[in-house]
């Protein structure tokens, strides 16, 4: 029996956003982009090889940074760290909620590695919920330029706009005007997935009806996914008893969160339904 050797790994170090572009194209479907690499490291602890050529990120120094733009809103570099993202003063003080969910996600040492951008194009990070309920917006570096979306389409989507694009900042819209909430429900916080991730931004009029809603839910293996029917049934509402009861059933259809070996999808849908009706109530 013939023993097979891994194939070795070339690391690419581009010093500019076309130079990895092209990298990229030239290497493509034998190559991806890496940053922190903790998501690709699990992966390899999990039995899955690297590719033949890894493209380092990490000298666009560019792509590290945290601004406020001209009309008040964040600018995320896709690169920063967690940990350094969880602790600037901008996000701190313009957007706490997503310092406190960053605070949730792994252990200091992955947050210290591990990237915004990462998390987001995971799948299911644990920033992505705030990000929702936030409406952020992606920026990718493309062929033609820069193309911007919602992130609630590209959670929706799943896919980068090309195999070349490359994730460059998250923008994140400031003052922000309503109520926000966040809560992860997890096992063990540092190494296992939540059980439950959910978000919430709420906006309300002076005669106390829901302005604006945006309610997200996720955990596990589930892509976080905004629940847009229930968003759509309290735009003008009061939160009556009527109204938050009827509201209970139609998370737990909506969030559709399936079950795994760690909670159960009756536990799931439960879990999120109480914890979106109790952010509702609190602080009307």
């Amino acid at each position: 029996m013939t023993m097979q050797m891994p194939v070795p790994t070339s690391v690419w170090q581009p010093q500019s956003l076309e130079e990895a572009r092209s990298l990229k194209k030239e290497l493509d479907g034998i190559s991806r982009f890496i940053a922190g690499g903790t998501l690709m490291q699990m992966q390899r602890e999990q039995g899955l090889s690297f590719p033949p050529h890894l493209i380092s990120l990490e000298g666009i120094r560019e792509l590290a940074d945290i601004e406020e733009t001209v009309d008040g809103s964040i600018r995320i570099g896709a690169l920063t760290d967690l940990e350094t993202c969880r602790n600037h003063p901008l996000v701190k003080e313009k957007c706490p909620v997503l310092s406190e969910a960053i605070s949730t996600i792994a252990s200091p040492a992955v947050r210290n590695r591990g990237t915004i951008g990462g998390n987001i194009l995971y799948g299911v990070g644990d920033a992505i919920p705030v990000l929702l309920a936030l409406d952020a917006r992606l920026s990718w570096f493309c062929e033609n330029g820069i193309r911007s979306e919602w992130i609630y389409d590209y959670v929706s989507e799943q896919e980068s706009p090309a195999a070349s694009a490359i994730l460059t900042d998250i923008t994140v819209s400031s003052p922000i005007k309503g109520r926000c909430f966040f809560r992860k429900v997890g096992r063990r916080e540092a190494f296992i997935p939540s059980v439950v991730t959910v978000a919430m931004y709420r906006e309300m009029t002076d005669e106390q009806t829901i302005k604006e809603i945006r309610m997200v839910a996720g955990g596990g293996v589930n892509t976080p996914r905004r629940l847009k029917v229930c968003e759509r049934e309290l735009i003008g509402k009061e939160l009556t008893d009527d109204v938050l009861a009827s509201l209970s059933e139609s998370i737990k259809e909506e969030s559709a969160l399936i079950g795994d070996v760690f909670a159960s999808a009756d536990y799931r849908r439960t879990v999120t339904a109480n914890l979106l009706l109790a952010a509702l109530q609190s602080d009307q």
